[in-house]
């Protein structure tokens, strides 16, 4: 497990990045999953959300299921 996160599942689930895009990742998964709350905007970086034509994958709706 990376260092982000181990600090990620530590911590509230999700960092800010400076733009104030938060990002998630799925238990066991290196993905980065993230969200703009100004724009609602999700975006994952895995192949399925590529070449999805940025239809949610399934590890943005395993994000959004979570109780927040």
């Amino acid at each position: 497990m990376d260092m982000i996160t181990e600090i990620m599942n530590t911590f509230d689930g999700y960092f800010v990045d400076e733009r104030g895009w938060k990002h998630y990742r799925v238990q066991g998964k290196t993905y980065d999953i993230r969200f703009h709350p100004m724009t609602l905007e999700w975006e994952c970086n895995c192949l399925a959300y590529k070449f999805g034509k940025g239809k949610p994958c399934k590890h943005i709706k395993e994000v959004q299921s979570k109780p927040k």
